[in-house]
């Protein structure tokens, strides 16, 4: 085996644990970002479950007073037709404004609530945002890892030629042997022919 061989294979072995190196890492680093966001998105819907079962139970209430309020009303309407108590029923109105009144309060303050514990962070939104950011600055790590991947890899084959193809070269061009090529024909010419066909078949003006 060659030391070409041999340093390729070295390089390709030590690719091949760098990469299995960063796939563990961003597989470890998903997962305990996975973690994370699971926790962050069960606490932002526990923290406002309270919240919302509470305003469930006022908006319920709401909806069974304006039902029954407005029965009341219309019950007192019927009445006053059928007795004329005009004055009776101006009592039941300004009672069921005044109910209303209480029950709109109510739903007010609901709102109010609601809008507070969604307001209250982080929101999922900024859960999803911390996220982004975080995958971000790791994603800096990981692309710092494969450019060590893609360095070793790019050194298994070296771009320079080696120095026992130089020598060769030097051998084949400073040693007289366009002169041998020549014969006897020692035309200054016919020489730099000979020279020339030696370059040629060499490979020598090969561009890279």
């Amino acid at each position: 085996m060659g030391r070409y061989e041999r340093a390729a294979k070295g390089s390709l072995k030590e690719a091949t644990s760098l990469a299995s190196g960063i796939i563990d890492s961003i597989r470890y680093d998903l997962r305990r970002e996975e973690v994370r966001l699971e926790e962050e998105m069960r606490d932002r819907v526990e923290s406002v479950q309270t919240t919302l079962n509470e305003v469930a139970s006022i908006q319920d209430a709401i909806i069974a007073g304006s039902l029954e309020v407005k029965k009341e009303l219309e019950k007192a309407r019927k009445k006053m037709v059928k007795n004329g108590d005009r004055e009776w029923m101006s009592t039941q109105i300004i009672g069921a404004a005044g109910r209303l009144g209480e029950l709109r309060s109510l739903h007010v303050d609901a709102v109010r609530t609601i809008q507070g514990a969604l307001a209250r962070p982080p929101s999922a939104v900024d859960i999803i945002e911390r996220l982004t950011k975080d995958l971000l600055k790791l994603s800096g790590s990981w692309e710092s890892s494969a450019r060590e991947i893609d360095e070793s890899i790019s050194e298994v084959v070296d771009s320079n030629a080696p120095l026992e193809m130089i020598e060769l070269s030097r051998e084949l061009n400073n040693n007289g042997f366009d002169l041998i090529l020549a014969g006897e024909n020692r035309d200054p010419a016919n020489i730099e022919s000979c020279r020339a066909r030696i370059r040629d078949l060499s490979g020598e003006n090969l561009v890279d």
